[in-house]
């Protein structure tokens, strides 16, 4: 059996679809850092309906990298000093893992050998990060990520490029979580057993899963 997980959201208590749990890294960005949050917020990630024109959306899918694209944009909202300090401000402040989630994780590989993977959208400095830094890599066995694969996780060929990889038949149906719906539809239509993820009973209580804590 193969599981996938996505970071934020799930893996990463942090940005997440539902509005009402989010816990955004960049709430002290005046404070801390003397930058424009919502002007940051803009130029960088986009405007609801226009994101896919975003830098921020050209390094997640591979076409830029985060380090100059942050470096055009930093001085636009008062920041000055070296984009690496803030990269790992961002990473840092966006690291708060979900331990309950990666308990469950532990318990699932010792009791079931099931194979660990990461499915998310990610640039390559924070993808680097989270598997190196965050110790991602002691936990799973390989990350999938979207500036990897050249496609946004919003577009099936980004799921159609891991059953390619994996050779991931149908009727393997591995299991995946994820906080966004249209994201845990796109997982369905490429065969995957998509959930969406709130909490995380969502994985202990999986009709799959769920034998494991009986």
């Amino acid at each position: 059996m193969r599981i996938f997980f996505d970071v934020d959201g799930v893996l990463i208590d942090g940005w997440h679809a539902n509005s009402a749990l989010r816990k955004p890294w960049d709430a002290n960005l005046q404070t801390d850092l003397g930058i424009d949050r919502d002007a940051f917020q803009k130029l960088f990630f986009g405007i609801p309906g226009a994101r896919t024109r975003s830098p921020m959306f050209d390094c997640v899918t591979g076409r830029r990298d985060l380090r100059d694209a942050l470096a055009d944009v930093l001085p636009q909202v008062g920041y000055q000093d070296d984009v690496d300090e803030f990269m790992r401000y961002w990473f840092e402040k966006d690291a708060n893992v979900n331990a309950s989630v990666f308990n469950l994780i532990d318990n699932i590989r010792e009791s079931s050998g099931a194979k660990m993977y990461v499915a998310t959208g990610q640039e390559h400095h924070r993808a680097r990060y989270l598997w190196n830094e965050l110790g991602f890599s002691r936990y799973f066995e390989r990350m999938f990520y979207s500036a990897q694969i050249g496609h946004p996780k919003k577009d099936v060929r980004f799921f159609e490029t891991i059953n390619r990889t994996l050779a991931i038949s149908a009727e393997e149906r591995p299991i995946f979580f994820d906080d966004q719906p249209e994201i845990v539809e796109l997982a369905i239509s490429s065969g995957w057993e998509g959930v969406i993820f709130t909490s995380p009973d969502d994985i202990q209580q999986h009709p799959r899963l769920r034998h494991l804590w009986q």
